[in-house]
């Protein structure tokens, strides 16, 4: 139940030719059911060698989104379709899945350790991570995956719903369609904020800022990742109302290390 979309962005352009280090920003909707707490702020952590920073899920444990010295961005989603063990499955926590990742160098690195994780998690997953240069996504349930790599061309777009994930991702990517992919390059990050604000008055049951009698979103983190800066910034829903925003903001960064 999350919304995710990636974009590149021009900061330090000059910096990221002479490093070879794209840069791209990450932003993510967390839709979860009312009854459950809320996550904690973003803390930076060591995982490995590697320093990393993420928000944490106080009831399962875990998170749902990260990024590492590395520049790499890890977020998951869950997968609401049809013949999927659902989360009351056996297997590991789909939360337990980033923090392990979290010492990956590169997009292999990642893809390799989701699979052999994989074969520990019976619940459906949808895992994106990018270096900015490329997305991965690992499709996994039921103790197997499916691995993609493609490159990062263009802005992109995931989308889940306990509802069913089918019938959020098509309104949600038309709409990603009309506001960010057709947005002008340095518009790009104000119609991606745009878009992770959004809310159909008769529909909010299918918006990107979600709202339905059991679940909401309730929380919006960024990531953007520079070529010598990687920062998060984490926002809590404000209130319990429809039209209620995310805030106050938080933020961590860090320089990016060696990948």
């Amino acid at each position: 139940m999350c919304t995710l979309s990636i974009i590149p962005t021009t900061e330090d352009s000059s910096n990221a030719r002479a490093t070879s280090r794209a840069t791209f920003r990450l932003a993510f909707n967390r839709d979860e059911q009312r009854a459950r707490a809320l996550g904690t702020p973003p803390a930076i952590v060591f995982v490995g060698n590697r320093r990393a920073i993420y928000p944490s899920d106080p009831d399962a444990g875990g998170t749902w989104i990260a990024v590492n010295d590395a520049g790499i961005a890890v977020a998951i989603l869950n997968r609401n379709e049809h013949g999927v063990p659902d989360g009351r499955s056996a297997g590991l926590s789909r939360g337990l899945i980033i923090p392990r990742l979290l010492s990956s160098g590169s997009l292999h690195e990642v893809a390799q350790n989701t699979e052999k994780i994989a074969l520990t998690v019976a619940r459906g997953f949808r895992l994106i991570a990018t270096d900015g240069h490329h997305v991965l996504e690992v499709i996994g349930g039921n103790h197997r995956s499916e691995t993609t790599l493609e490159p990062f061309m263009r802005p992109f777009v995931r989308a889940s719903s306990g509802l069913g994930d089918e019938l959020v991702r098509t309104p949600r990517t038309e709409l990603f369609e009309g506001t960010v992919v057709r947005a002008p390059r340095d518009a790009l990050i104000e119609a991606q904020d745009a878009f992770h604000t959004h809310a159909w008055p008769d529909r909010r049951h299918l918006s990107v800022r979600m709202d339905r009698a059991e679940a909401r979103s309730v929380s919006q983190t960024i990531i953007a990742v520079s070529a010598t800066r990687v920062e998060v910034s984490h926002a809590p829903r404000e209130g319990d109302a429809p039209d209620d925003g995310f805030g106050p903001v938080s933020k961590l960064a860090f320089e990016r290390g060696v990948a």
